[in-house]
């Protein structure tokens, strides 16, 4: 969601906090601005829209290279409308702020505010929270006083970070639920940002806040307090293994694009972190404590939203299958506002690229209360569902910077499976899963050559968008391991192309959806050689017969799918075993909505509305 970027020291802060906002444009964002200190007075520029806005204003200003201090943010709105009136840093009196998250009791705080003779001008929860400060401040308590204070008297899972004229070069941040980073710059001074990557250009060592700590960043270094009680305390630094060479495109032309690209190196990063390599045997999960979590599991419930929801209803196939488990798949923002039946023996699996998903977070936090065991699958290293939960697996993909997630969902994919076949051989199906991990670590090589650029993939893909571009709606159809690979496929075309798009159980259609079949509505049938191939092809019939214009993604080898389809994407002749044809499925589906978008011209990195990191409910 919003990015937040703090910095003071002996750089060009104007220069930093640009820089680290550009870094954090993935998460989305609708309105953007940064205040700095020109001598003792705090300066403003801010605007709706993208940040080129604000550099625009920048570029008219003199002598700002000189200011040493400030703090910028990218806001996605929440309370309020993306104008540049309610845009961030926000000013009440000397007091300038920027806020991540959600002020719960906004409405009372205001009302208390107005009745003071407080006047906001914006329509913000985050402004309020500058008033408690200069109120405070101004009846004599310190800036780091006066923002703890104001803390306790606000609920909500938020960050702030706040500066003000009366104590200049003095930066103070607070996370109490959004995530903040804080580091020490080398050259001297400290950053603090939302996340990691606004750090790296500097440093890879790294403090990840916990809930309830405030940081200083002044002359003097950095400073770690206890919000509630005022008194030093002491954080660990984590060094990050992501490089800043990793945030950039790299000749790409978008993000999404290198990083679908990226998705035999992630797999290969992903299995070395999981497995004991120095282990003869298949699946040998490396020793932690998930995998005690993992055998001593008799059902397990995994909550997730979005593309990790998909991902995870992709697990559920391998894990019932193998594992011989019950395993249910909720969607976190549902299941967290339910009274769910939790029975002992259960596992409960949270599954986020970011770490930061506020339902899936809210329910792991909430079961582990309860003594529920928890896991987390997460790519963030130090982000907060790999501290709450009782164990945690890393997705070793890297950096994702498209909003969109593509490489994400494959390794979440590939966590799941390992799960899976790791308990299919303590169920004693030892020679099939020998036989699934030697094709399995066979799958980066055989992604490489089906991605290469001199391929026909991405000739195909190009062309076959181009003829499906004017068409009104899209149904994905698949069975079996397709029928999440269908959802997500739909989901990636609303995210990116913005156009309507649905995924379905192809055995659903006759139930309802058919009757929205017509000659401008695309049909993708994902039909590999499995077991469900047969049935998918006879729903294909069904919808032809309506006239439905229909994309075939199949074997190469299948000549009925191929005839019977008006346009065609060969998938790989791989000989996998069904059960991993998902992961060469799920790269065309992806460069399907990437070549659409294309072809639309919408921002493909930073769609519309979407954040990276949904960190509000």
């Amino acid at each position: 969601m919003c990015g937040i970027v703090g910095y003071v020291g002996q750089r060009p802060a104007v220069d930093v906090l640009v820089r680290g906002l550009r870094r954090l444009e993935y998460r989305g964002y609708d309105s953007a601005g940064v205040a700095y200190f020109r001598g003792a007075a705090i300066e403003i520029q801010k605007s709706e829209g993208k940040l080129e806005n604000v550099e625009t204003l920048l570029s008219k200003l003199p002598a700002i290279s000189d200011a040493r201090c400030g703090i910028g943010h990218t806001r996605w709105a929440t309370h309020g409308k993306p104008t540049t009136q309610n845009a961030h840093p926000h000013r009440t009196g000397h007091v300038v702020l920027v806020h991540n998250g959600i002020i719960e009791n906004y409405q009372e705080i205001k009302q208390d505010l107005v009745k003071r003779g407080h006047r906001p001008v914006s329509e913000t929860d985050s402004e309020l929270f500058g008033f408690l400060v200069l109120e405070k401040m101004d009846a004599g308590r310190s800036l780091a006083v006066a923002v703890s204070e104001s803390f306790r008297e606000v609920t909500g899972a938020c960050s702030v970070v706040v500066m003000s004229e009366k104590e200049p070069g003095t930066v103070i941040g607070v996370r109490n639920g959004s995530p903040l980073v804080a580091a020490v710059d080398p050259k001297g001074g400290v950053i603090l940002a939302s996340d990691a990557q606004p750090l790296l250009e500097y440093t890879r060592d790294v403090v990840f806040l916990e809930h309830g700590d405030m940081v200083v960043g002044d002359s003097r270094g950095i400073r770690f307090l206890s919000l509630q009680t005022g008194e030093p305390i002491q954080r660990a630094t984590s060094t990050l293994d992501w490089s800043p060479a990793a945030l950039d495109k790299q000749g790409y032309d978008h993000y999404m694009l290198k990083e679908i690209h990226e998705q035999p190196a992630a797999m290969v990063d992903t299995l070395n972190g999981l497995l004991d390599r120095a282990s003869a045997e298949s699946f040998p999960l490396a020793g932690q404590p998930a995998v005690e979590l993992l055998k001593n599991a008799k059902r397990i419930t995994i909550v997730a939203c979005g593309t990790a929801w998909h991902a995870s209803l992709m697990g559920k196939y391998w894990l019932e299958k193998w594992g011989q488990i019950p395993v249910s798949v909720e969607l976190a923002s549902e299941y967290r506002y339910r009274d769910p039946v939790v029975d002992a023996g259960t596992l409960v699996i949270g599954v986020s690229q970011s770490g930061e998903t506020a339902d899936t977070l809210a329910v792991i936090q909430e079961l582990r209360k309860k003594g529920i065991p928890t896991l987390a699958v997460t790519n963030t290293r130090g982000s907060t569902l790999s501290r709450e939960a009782q164990a945690t697996v890393f997705t070793n993909a890297g950096p994702e910077i498209g909003v969109a997630a593509t490489k994400t969902f494959s390794v979440q994919m590939l966590t799941l499976l390992c799960f899976a076949a790791f308990l299919g051989k303590q169920r004693g199906k030892t020679a099939e899963m020998d036989q699934i991990f030697a094709q399995l670590i066979r799958i980066p090589h055989l992604l490489g050559d089906y991605l290469d650029e001199k391929g026909t993939l991405r000739k195909a893909v190009r062309e076959t968008a181009r003829k499906l571009l004017l068409l009104k709606g899209f149904f994905f159809i698949g069975r079996g391991y397709c029928f999440p690979l269908a959802l997500e496929a739909a989901l990636k075309l609303k995210e990116i192309a913005y156009v309507h798009a649905e995924g379905y159980a192809a055995g659903e259609l006759k139930h309802g959806p058919i009757a929205m079949i017509d000659q401008d509505i695309a049909v993708i049938v994902l039909a590999p050689n499995d077991a469900w191939r047969e049935k998918t092809f006879s729903n294909l019939e069904e919808v032809k017969a309506r006239g439905a214009q229909v994309l075939g993604v199949g074997n190469p080898s299948d000549e009925s799918l191929q005839r019977v389809s008006h346009f065609w994407i060969p998938l790989p002749e791989t000989g996998l075993h069904e059960s991993l044809l998902p992961f060469v499925v799920t790269p065309v589906i992806q460069l399907l909505s990437y070549e659409i978008a294309v072809l639309k011209g919408t921002d493909i990195d930073k769609p519309r509305n979407l954040a990276k990191s949904v960190t509000v409910e």
